[in-house]
């Protein structure tokens, strides 16, 4: 076997109950003989792969696998996957999918996709609107306590409601997405449209994306309407124990059967 196939059976030796590596760990683990997992640790630590401990105890993870990991990220991020689940949700139902961000108090359109329903609720790319108009931004907006969304709103600074909602109606609105998971609403702006959406927030970046579902409301009866949040609902699940998302890591341990 290549110092090469040795080097990475050590590297794949780490985990969470084995965060560090010792000599005679690796000899008796691999069946390498002490002179060899000596010379390959030094190696990859030379190389940045792994860091000797300064207490000589053992070797950890070095700063190149950190790099890797960063690339890594960066090329599987939030909102490819939730461009990924909404592709699956769109062709499902067919209905409209979007997926946008909160910037300040308006909600910013990130991804649109055209389903193959003959009705269409439609909005483009980087389309900007009031956050709480929108149920994306409403879903992201949940994931702050109400004071803090009174005053992204401009509730806090205005003597009058805003776009017809006061701190009342918002905290009830929150209250629900907060409980459910998802957000619903018919009509927010256009009569006769329903969407059914929710959010995630990425642990890492702490980049927070909302996707939804729009659809003539009358396209979706009881049962359709339930199987769709049903959907909604376990894409977020997923996605949001992939990004370590707290809101949904809570709900998954929750879950029966999980």
């Amino acid at each position: 076997m290549s110092s090469l196939d040795n080097g990475l059976r050590i590297l794949a030796l780490i985990n969470d109950a084995r965060p560090l590596l010792r000599v005679t760990d690796v000899s008796e683990l691999l069946d390498l003989p002490k002179a060899s997992v000596s010379r390959t640790l030094r190696v990859l630590c030379d190389a940045g792969w792994l860091e000797r401990q300064q207490t000589g105890s053992g070797y950890g993870m070095g700063h190149k696998a950190l790099e890797l990991a960063q690339h890594y990220y960066a090329r599987h991020a939030c909102i490819d996957k939730v461009d990924a689940a909404l592709k699956l949700l769109v062709e499902r139902y067919g209905f409209t999918g979007h997926a946008g961000k909160v910037v300040g108090s308006e909600r910013v359109l990130l991804i649109a996709r055209q389903g193959w329903y003959p009705l269409q609720h439609a909005a483009k790319v980087a389309e900007r609107k009031f956050a709480f108009d929108s149920i994306i931004g409403q879903a992201i907006l949940a994931r702050d306590s109400d004071e803090a969304v009174f005053a992204v709103l401009g509730l806090r600074t205005s003597a009058k409601a805003i776009h017809g909602l006061d701190e009342q109606t918002v905290a009830n609105a929150l209250k629900t997405i907060r409980t459910d998971g998802i957000a619903l609403s018919n009509s927010l702006i256009t009569p006769g449209i329903s969407s059914v959406g929710a959010a995630l927030e990425d642990q890492r970046t702490g980049e927070r994306i909302g996707f939804c579902l729009s659809f003539p409301a009358s396209a979706a009866d009881t049962k359709h309407l339930e199987s769709l949040k049903s959907d909604i609902y376990t894409s977020a699940l997923e996605i949001g124990c992939e990004v370590r998302d707290a809101f949904w890591e809570q709900r998954r341990s929750k879950r029966p059967n999980s």
